[in-house]
């Protein structure tokens, strides 16, 4: 059975289908984990999930039970915010879970929110979603008909016209605040002082989904199990959003996929997206899990990119490359002439090799703009030049 999102176990990228209803969530043990919590306090829901291991999904990897804690320590009010700007080239699992399950999001929001005694839910939705924000919507609603309606919070849905670099947790607040969408330093962190300056945990759509399954399966049962959501674009012949237990191996993933396309063969992956190192062809055997991806110098983010041979890895570096370069906030100079001056050293790469003098020159600009910048946009887009040399 499902966990995350109901029905099969792929779902295709351009076909969101309709939205689980109220009846048919309760029916897959929906609204058990929210009913399980009212008589515990945040501490004992704090304690289930940092038991399970629950960490975000939405890239960065961070315990969830951490940021809860830390949030929880602070003065209230506190603050719930939900990211749902995916805005990252090749991820779709935020917006399916929205828009087909959207039941399991809000009953993982109003768990956290109890778990931090939020005062109100904030939900950043990128605006291109409409049918997450009318399936949220319509969620919303549907449970304050039930006797449940006392355990919802004051939850606001904002659509925005979304930018790659509000994804990023401190500039989304800033948009949410009314403001530009520029990162701001950290420390303070959110958790200290976020949303108007109160303490506010940031989590993705992903991460909360998790949270009722936790809550009605065990700690025990979901350190074993762990259901998560691959999305899986780029040259595969099946390209989907799969449901199926973290650990699984990237050669097995891309299989789940369709395996190449007719023809072609993997040259590399990006399992994180655009946000972390590839693997390359050999390392095919290397699992979904937070310890194998770090071993291999990459790690688990929002999507999986697989590049075939026929596209090749110079130009896939070109275009993220080049895409970086676009979504620069602007707001540190560096990082608007170091990603443009990497996007122009690595164009040639998207028709030909290299040449080895052009390798140099790529590493030494890359290696010059490591660490550096507000937000790690600059730092990701270096060290994702150096794996080309």
């Amino acid at each position: 059975m499902a966990e995350l999102l109901p029905g099969a176990p792929v779902t295709e990228l351009d076909a969101l289908g309709p939205a689980e209803s109220l009846r048919e969530y309760q029916s897959r043990g929906g609204y058990e984990s929210l009913r399980s919590v009212r008589d515990k306090s945040g501490d004992d829901i704090i304690a289930a999930v940092r038991e399970a291991g629950l960490t975000g999904r939405g890239g960065a990897g961070f315990p969830a039970a951490a940021k809860w804690e830390a949030a929880r320590r602070g003065p209230a009010p506190r603050y719930l915010v939900v990211n749902g700007a995916e805005g990252e080239p090749g991820s779709y699992k935020d917006r399916h879970l929205m828009a087909r399950a959207p039941h399991q999001v809000l009953e993982g929001m109003l768990i956290a929110a109890r778990a931090i005694d939020a005062s109100e839910i904030l939900v950043y939705i990128n605006s291109e979603f409409q049918a997450a924000h009318r399936a949220l919507a319509d969620a919303i609603e549907a449970l304050r008909a039930t006797d449940l309606a006392s355990a919802l919070v004051p939850i606001r849905l904002k659509p925005e016209n979304h930018v790659y670099i509000a994804g990023e947790e401190t500039a989304l607040l800033s948009v949410l605040m009314g403001r530009p969408a520029w990162p701001w330093p950290k420390p303070p962190y959110p958790t200290e002082r976020g949303y108007d300056g109160h303490p506010t945990v940031v989590n993705n759509v992903e991460t909360l989904a998790h949270v009722p399954v936790i809550i009605r399966r065990g700690p025990d049962w979901y350190r074993e199990h762990q259901p998560t959501l691959f999305s899986v674009t780029g040259d595969v012949s099946r390209p989907g959003v799969f449901e199926l237990p973290l650990g699984i191996a990237v050669r097995d993933l891309i299989e789940q996929a369709g395996g190449p396309l007719a023809g072609d063969q993997v040259e590399a992956v990006l399992p994180g997206g655009y946000s972390l190192p590839w693997l390359r062809a050999d390392q095919l055997d290397v699992t979904f899990s937070a310890d194998a991806l770090e071993a291999a110098g990459t790690g688990l983010g929002a999507s999986v990119i697989v590049v075939g041979a026929r596209q090749g890895l110079g130009l896939a570096a070109a275009r993220v490359s080049a895409f970086f370069a676009r979504e620069t906030c602007e707001t540190c100079p560096v990082c608007v002439t170091g990603t443009a001056r990497l996007a122009q050293l690595l164009r040639p790469g998207a028709s030909r090799a290299l040449a080895v003098a052009e390798s140099e020159e790529v590493a030494g600009v890359a290696a010059q703009h490591r660490h550096m910048g507000i937000c790690t946009l600059l730092d990701t887009a270096a060290s994702m030049a150096l794996q080309t040399c």
